[in-house]
């Protein structure tokens, strides 16, 4: 049965914002943590152990794998990330900086347009 984990809804930073002194980012932070929203990211499984992550924006690595564990009951194990996948929806560079995080887990297999794979080909020659 195929798994969708939505891993966060917040556009940008997430929620709240790092500068932000807005209402809902003061509250937030301190009487409502359920306001609380990583960037908009989802996780798709077949099989509940191999996880597929939609890297639209960055998020760091150690969120990613402690989301997507909890959603596979708890299978994965310190040592193993259980994405086996990144989908790079986009080139931007909020997208392509959250790889840099997730390089030093374990290996995953980068699915992307030619011409993001292109892009990110020059940036190893640099």
């Amino acid at each position: 049965m195929l798994r969708v984990v939505v891993l966060g809804a917040a556009a940008g930073g997430g929620v709240p914002q790092w500068n932000c002194g807005c209402p809902v980012c003061r509250k937030a932070r301190s009487e409502h943590p359920e306001l609380q929203s990583t960037q908009a990211s989802i996780a798709v499984s077949a099989d509940g152990e191999h996880w597929y992550l939609d890297q639209r924006v960055a998020r760091p690595a150690p969120a990613v794998d402690r989301d997507a564990a909890a959603s596979s009951q708890g299978q994965a194990s310190f040592r193993h990330s259980p994405i086996a996948g990144v989908i790079l929806t986009n080139g931007e560079i909020d997208a392509v900086a959250g790889l840099l995080s997730m390089r030093e887990g374990s290996p995953f297999t980068l699915y992307a347009h030619e011409r993001v794979l292109a892009i990110l080909q020059i940036q190893q020659h640099l």
